[in-house]
C-alpha cells in the first residue's frame, strides 16, 4: 500500500511540475504532503464505507469527524503501519458507536471526563511528527486551536445530551493517545533537570575542593 501511494504521489508531482522547476527539497515536501493526504483520504473512505455498509453511518461519521479533527490538531501516538492504523481507528469507531447506543452518561461523569481530557489537551504541546515537525509558531497556533476546540466540545457535551456519549468518547480516545508523548516529554524534562543540577553540584564540589 505504501508503494502504491508513493507511485501515485510521484505521478501527481510529475503532472503538476513536468519541467521539474521545483528544487529537490520542495519536491520532497510536495511528495510527503501528497502521500499524507492520499493516505488519510484512503483511510477515511475505507473506514466510513465499512460502517455505511453495516448501516451505522451517521453516528460513525460524527465520531470520525470529531476524533479526526482532534488528531489532526493535537497529534499523538501513531502506528507505523497502515493496517495497524486502520484496525485501531476501526476499533475506536466501533467502540464509540456501541457506547452511544448502550450508555447514557450522567452530568457528573460527563464533567469528570471533560476535566480529564481538558487537562491533557491544555498541557499538551502539538509538535507534529518526526517526518513533519511543526515550527514553534505553528505549534503555538495548534495549541490555541486545541484548547479552543476542547472547550467547545466540552460545552456541547454538557448541553447536547443526545450527542454526549459520542463527543466524550472522541475526546477521551484522542486524549489517551496523547499520554505516551506526554510521558516521554516529562521523562526528558526530568532527566534534563537532574542532569543540569548534578553538573552544577559537581562543579560546586570541585570548586570547594580546589579552594585553598
Amino acid at each position: 500500500m505504501e508503494s502504491l501511494l508513493n507511485r501515485l504521489s510521484e505521478k501527481i508531482i510529475h503532472f503538476l511540475d513536468p519541467e521539474k522547476q521545483c528544487d529537490k527539497i520542495k519536491r520532497l515536501q510536495m511528495h510527503f504532503a501528497l502521500e499524507t493526504i492520499l493516505y488519510n483520504l484512503l483511510l477515511a473512505f475505507f473506514i466510513l464505507w465499512i460502517f455505511y455498509f453495516i448501516g451505522s453511518f451517521r453516528e460513525t461519521f460524527l465520531l470520525f469527524c470529531i476524533f479526526g479533527l482532534l488528531r489532526i490538531i493535537a497529534g499523538g501516538f501513531h502506528f507505523d503501519h497502515m493496517l495497524k492504523c486502520i484496525s485501531a481507528t476501526t476499533f475506536i469507531l466501533v467502540g464509540g458507536r456501541k457506547a452511544a447506543q448502550a450508555i447514557q452518561i450522567d452530568p457528573t461523569v460527563c464533567l469528570m471526563i471533560c476535566l480529564f481530557t481538558n487537562l491533557l489537551f491544555f498541557i499538551h504541546i502539538p509538535r507534529g511528527t518526526a517526518n513533519n515537525p511543526y515550527s514553534k509558531a505553528y505549534s503555538r497556533l495548534q495549541k490555541k486551536r486545541l484548547r479552543t476546540l476542547s472547550v467547545l466540545l466540552t460545552l456541547c457535551a454538557i448541553y447536547f445530551v443526545r450527542l454526549r456519549t459520542i463527543l466524550l468518547f472522541a475526546m477521551f480516545a484522542a486524549a489517551v493517545l496523547l499520554i505516551p508523548g506526554l510521558y516521554l516529554q516529562s521523562s526528558k524534562f526530568i532527566c534534563s533537570y537532574f542532569s543540569k543540577n548534578t553538573l552544577a553540584l559537581q562543579s560546586y564540589i570541585n570548586l570547594k575542593r580546589n579552594k585553598p
